[in-house]
């Protein structure tokens, strides 16, 4: 499906009925009166004041901004600081400013206009996503001000909100909704924005029904037609049971179809600790069964990206050689076959489950693959110039960097040779040092001159031969970005050298912010991270260290380019 609906078209109408409650993850929509709705918890919501008579231009603009700070329905407290015209024509919806400090900065221009400037830390689209802002990045706003029967009203405010970072966190939360990769073999999680008090069970489902984040659309699928809504504005939560009642042309569906769109609705709507079932029917009639009671919550393992990596080996490169440790040993030995003999590996890259891997190897002249086989052959996927940063993705692709020209380059092929056309233009002409595939295969992690990006990974279904990485963005904190890895399909773990000080690991989510810091390790080079494991850093000196605590680091033997699959 395309591009995500502005939320505030779909529900805006009945966000202006009584009792409503919540917020948009991009604006003031409001999800309504709902039928049946579940009781709401109790909130002491923080109620910022109006404009005082007589107040300074400056006063009027610091009080927009405070009225911003926290949700109130239709924002109608914030339309007091606008001139009438303004306060009809403002629109709220269109996005999400997250700025650090208390306040912007408010200066009084020459010609009568106040200017506001605000570090920008992130973005909340239409469409929830966020987006983070590189260190240091600043946004100027020029607010023209007019008089109003004697009292100061901003005559043309910027559209969208704008907040600080402390009442973002305070106001709303990150929420996963779940789409198919194209192969419709595993969900994606589709990061969004969405207010802690509102109808959460409700405006997950309308986003769902809405389709993909803009960014994440060319790499999934859903398996809901773009004709299928919500036949009423409500997911109602009894005893448990969340009920999405959708519209008659959710019964045009085939069998398989909704055994999809019900694993795309229990993997949305698992995240809420209330639910604990979720009954979808179309116009009352259920979709999975005759019987009511039928429960439609998919095991969703089955389509669990992360799934085949679980409990993955860590493996290594040691004197040339691929060595891995063996669950419940706590030694490394070398991997059956040619590559725990090679002599001449320098990087490797694990197939999940465990039984091949791809290497780097001939002074970076070769890549080639082999089985953890004592006779298995050794098979070339690709030569090249200083060839680094082998990955193997789900879809059987390997990829790596190629040090040809000026600067690194990605490179991918089949397993057999059989070469597989990257394109990524807003690639060209830099340098890329390092590759790492999510294991839903949708996204790219990338350094790229020695910055960290990621990427989506578009698959053409016609041509499997092609693929591109596209809308590259920014993500982790400041530094020189020297490696990365994913702990699971929606985790990644960051090695990062910043100015002066130590190398150091940071955990991150898929919109690039920092949730924790692992500690520092110097002459740290490589990392690697795998879900429900350990992360484990090499130095320069060829010694692995494990992250056995939140921030601190053990030896656990030598080798360097540490791996899981």
């Amino acid at each position: 499906m395309g591009k995500r609906a502005n939320i505030a078209l779909a529900l805006g109408v009945a966000g202006l009925m009584a009792g409503c409650s919540g917020v948009p993850t991009s604006g003031p929509v409001v999800a309504g009166n709902p039928v049946r709705a579940q009781e709401q918890p109790a909130f002491a919501a923080y109620n910022p004041g109006g404009p005082p008579p007589g107040a300074d231009p400056a006063v009027i603009v610091n009080g927009f901004v405070d009225a911003m700070s926290a949700y109130l329905p239709g924002y109608e407290v914030a339309k007091e600081f606008l001139t009438p015209d303004a306060a009809s024509s403002w629109d709220p919806s269109v996005g999400v400013t997250v700025h650090r400090g208390v306040r912007p900065t408010i200066e009084v221009m020459d010609n009568g206009q106040l200017r506001m400037t605000m570090t920008v830390s992130g973005e909340v689209g239409v469409d929830g996503s966020y987006t983070v802002q590189d260190a240091g990045t600043t946004r100027e706003l020029d607010l023209p001000v007019r008089r109003v029967d004697g009292e100061w009203r901003i005559s043309g405010p910027p559209d969208g909100i704008i907040i600080s970072e402390a009442n973002f966190e305070r106001e709303f939360e990150s929420h996963n909704v779940c789409y198919f990769d194209p192969s419709f073999e595993v969900l994606v999680r589709d990061p969004v924005y969405l207010p802690k008090h509102g109808q959460v069970a409700t405006l997950l489902t309308q986003t769902l029904l809405e389709g993909p984040s803009e960014w994440l659309s060319p790499a999934v699928r859903s398996a809901f037609p773009q004709t299928v809504a919500l036949s009423v504005p409500s997911v109602p939560i009894e005893s448990g049971i969340a009920t999405v009642d959708l519209t008659e042309a959710a019964h045009e569906t085939v069998e398989m179809e909704r055994q999809h769109m019900a694993a795309q609705l229990a993997c949305t709507l698992a995240g809420l600790s209330e639910i604990t079932k979720v009954v979808m029917n179309a116009d009352g009639v259920p979709l999975l069964g005759q019987d009511e009671a039928v429960d439609p919550t998919v095991d969703n393992e089955l389509y669990e990206p992360d799934q085949a990596s679980i409990g993955g080996a860590l493996h290594a490169v040691l004197d040339g050689n691929v060595v891995w440790r063996p669950d419940g040993v706590d030694r490394f030995e070398p991997v059956a076959g040619p590559l725990g003999v090679a002599g001449d590996v320098t990087e490797v890259a694990v197939k999940a489950g465990g039984e091949r891997a791809v290497a780097v190897g001939a002074d970076g002249t070769e890549l080639y693959a082999a089985e953890f086989d004592q006779d298995a052959p050794r098979t070339t996927v690709f030569n090249g110039t200083g060839l680094t940063s082998p990955a193997w993705d789900r879809h059987d692709v390997i990829w790596a960097v190629n040090q040809a020209g000026a600067g690194g380059e990605v490179i991918a092929a089949r397993p057999d040779g059989s070469p597989v056309a990257v394109r990524g233009p807003e690639l060209d002409l830099h340098d890329v040092s390092s590759v790492a595939i999510s294991t839903d295969g949708t996204r790219m992690a990338l350094i790229v001159d020695g910055m960290a990006y990621l990427a989506v990974v578009v698959r053409d279904g016609d041509d499997p031969a092609h693929l591109s990485l596209e809308e590259p963005r920014r993500i982790g904190p400041e530094g020189t970005a020297l490696d990365v890895a994913w702990a699971s399909a929606e985790r990644l773990v960051l090695l990062v050298e910043p100015d002066d000080q130590e190398r150091e690991v940071y955990a991150l989510d898929v919109f690039g912010e920092v949730r924790s810091a692992r500690g520092s390790i110097p002459g740290a080079v490589s990392v690697a991270a795998g879900p429900m494991q350990r992360i484990v850093a090499a130095t320069d000196e060829g010694t692995l260290m494990e992250n056995d605590s939140p921030t601190s680091w053990a030896e656990i033997g030598n080798g360097q380019a540490p791996v899981y699959p």
